[in-house]
């Protein structure tokens, strides 16, 4: 068991991550810019009697679930940002980026929901 610990450790420090950059916390800031239009949206749907189609989340959540889902969302892609190396680092956050500005563009188009600050 010791010697697997020693080859996890071994592997985690075979790569280090990209130092943090203006640029990175520009798209980290878009990206958390993002999931709140996505969440000004996603609470209006259990009022508006549709279901929620994300499936991590319940069909019919709280506004408090969707404050806890996109809170951790946010935190959670920083801390993965900062963990990656350059080379992954970008393509994260250009992805990931993407994928919201997609389900914000599909709340708005498909199902009617604005954003609302």
């Amino acid at each position: 068991m010791a010697f697997g610990l020693l080859a996890c450790g071994a592997h985690a420090r075979a790569w280090e991550p990209a130092p943090w950059t203006r640029t990175d916390t520009w798209w980290e800031a878009s990206y958390a810019a993002v999931v709140a239009m996505d969440y000004t949206q996603s609470v209006q749907i259990v009022p508006s009697g549709r279901f929620e189609r994300n499936p991590f989340l319940p069909k019919h959540p709280s506004n408090k679930t969707f404050q806890y889902v996109c809170l951790g969302g946010v935190l959670g892609h920083v801390g993965v940002s900062c963990l990656l190396p350059a080379k992954w680092r970008r393509p994260w956050q250009t992805v990931t980026l993407s994928l919201e500005v997609l389900a914000v563009g599909d709340n708005q188009f498909l199902a009617g929901l604005r954003v609302k600050f």
